[in-house]
């Protein structure tokens, strides 16, 4: 129901559902197949082309955008539950189906247009085929499971952390119990993931490797790339730093406790950070092979981090979350099994657990616009095309291109905008940047009002580096302001305006 409410809330989409809902309503099926996106987007194949059949059924809103997503939020907790109690007892088991409902980054993401609640689906799935098919051994029972793996990498690129690693558990334990040869019977489903994503690869993404602004951006201001270092700090600092950054997103757990260092002040997430530490070693010391299961993608992700291949931030480790809720819920199972599992304990674990995602969705659901990526383009635009009179010029500032040109096409606006462009990292100064967006900015002269519209936060175009020209990023600049300055030169501000969010939209009557 939280995915529902979300959903039928409809609200603008955010700047990445943009970036990449340009080409989704843009594109054919061929193209979203063999051109580039736009926005340097990517995405598996399997989930842009169910998203363009959303768009050719449902037309080009955001519901139809975020329809395929919401559907398979909605799968992955139906698909959770076996696997959950394959992993858990019962109550640990209904547990973590619960936090994996609640968590409010796992909602927002069922409810977002981008491709990560498909590959939390196909993580969620990959489990499963391991629970159906790990013990099976007839022929046809493991082609079924090297197709159904290999028809997952279509959709989710992440999911190959997922099967290689069931992989890698499964053949360790064959390898401990029945020696080298008995491994080999697992041919006929391993050899299909990996043709499967060697044919992803050569066609997808052996493309992806050259964006070098977005592996710095990661790298420098999201540490989402585990340190190769010789500090014997290094590591152990940058686990604890993610690991309490994963309780935040994607659990969605807020408890938090202060510990004052001289460096920072440290906020953790105490309990379930606690828990999960614990049960990962629990679960390892109890039953390593269904550890190894769970451990293991864990472990082929951190590894493609430190070699800087996979980003380990926040949404990106999305499809990690059953594996995590599993490790804290193994945790409070074994508290429970050491307390004679007593009810007060019982109803304990799951109240500290469950309240932080629960106020969430509760503080969500009564004020939508605490949810997550809440932006105002839609209405900004609207705004502007509600007022807009014949004879009026709309400038967009190169921060919201993204959002004009979706909602241009998408809800058929009736202004066709000056699109300002993007010359920043140009201009040695403000100065130079004003002298030579005017070409530009000189276009709406002879109109009666103009319609500026801006974005008052974004800073940093895609393909942009951060604090890249410095003057730019300077924080007494701000972005939008040079237009404002010429356009005061030009007429007079008008009162009429809009200002929601980081959506700005002002008006000026031009002098004749």
């Amino acid at each position: 129901m939280i995915r529902i409410f979300h959903f039928s809330d409809n609200r603008s989409l955010w700047r990445d559902e943009l970036y990449l809902g340009i080409s989704l309503i843009k594109m054919s099926f061929w193209e979203l197949a063999t051109q580039p996106l736009a926005y340097e987007q990517k995405a598996p194949l399997g989930f842009l082309w169910a998203e363009r059949l959303a768009v050719e059924v449902l037309g080009k809103g955001e519901m139809a955008l975020r329809l395929f997503p919401l559907l398979c939020g909605i799968a992955a907790l139906f698909a959770f539950v076996p696997v959950a109690r394959y992993f858990l007892k019962p109550w640990a088991a209904m547990l973590a189906v619960a936090l994996l409902a609640l968590a409010s980054p796992v909602v927002y993401h069922s409810v977002e247009a981008k491709q990560y609640s498909t590959e939390l689906l196909a993580s969620v799935l990959a489990l499963l085929l391991y629970v159906r098919f790990h013990q099976k051994h007839s022929l046809k029972a493991l082609f079924v499971w090297g197709l159904a793996g290999a028809l997952l990498l279509w959709f989710s690129y992440s999911v190959i952390f997922v099967l290689a690693g069931i992989g890698m558990a499964v053949t360790l334990k064959m390898l401990r119990q029945e020696g080298w040869k008995a491994p080999l019977r697992y041919v006929p489903a391993f050899g299909l993931w990996v043709c499967s994503f060697a044919v992803t690869y050569v066609l997808f993404l052996g493309r992806y490797q050259d964006s070098q602004w977005l592996t710095v951006f990661f790298e420098k201001y999201c540490q989402a790339y585990l340190p190769v270092s010789f500090s014997p700090t290094a590591l152990p600092k940058w686990l604890f730093m993610k690991a309490n950054e994963i309780v935040k997103n994607p659990l969605g757990q807020t408890f938090k406790f202060a510990v004052a260092s001289p460096a920072a002040f440290i906020v953790v997430r105490f309990f379930p950070l606690a828990l999960l530490g614990a049960g990962m070693l629990l679960f390892a010391r109890k039953s390593f092979s269904k550890f190894s299961v769970l451990v293991f993608p864990l472990l082929l992700a951190l590894l493609a981090s430190s070699l800087k291949q996979y980003p380990f931030y926040e949404r990106l480790v999305l499809f990690l979350a059953p594996m995590f809720i599993m490790f804290i819920c193994y945790a409070a199972q074994e508290i429970l099994a050491l307390l004679s599992g007593r009810t007060a304990v019982k109803l304990l674990l799951a109240t500290l657990l469950l309240a932080p995602p629960m106020y969430n969705a509760v503080r969500e659901i009564t004020n939508p616009d605490y949810f997550l990526n809440k932006e105002k383009g839609r209405e900004a635009l609207l705004y502007i095309n509600d007022q807009f009179k014949q004879g009026d010029a709309v400038y967009v500032y190169w921060n919201m291109w993204h959002v004009y040109d979706y909602y241009k096409e998408a809800y058929n606006l009736k202004f066709t905008a000056l699109k300002g462009e993007d010359l920043k990292t140009v201009s040695e100064d403000e100065d130079t940047y004003l002298r030579k967006l005017s070409p530009g900015i000189s276009q709406v002269k002879g109109h009666n009002r103009l319609w500026y519209l801006y974005d008052s936060y974004l800073r940093v175009n895609i393909g942009g580096f951060v604090e890249q020209p410095a003057w730019y990023f300077h924080k007494d600049y701000l972005p939008g302001q040079t237009p404002k300055a010429a356009f005061f030169n030009l007429g007079k501000e008008r009162e009429e305006k809009f200002m929601e969010k980081d959506a700005v939209v002002l008006s000026y009557q031009l002098t004749p």
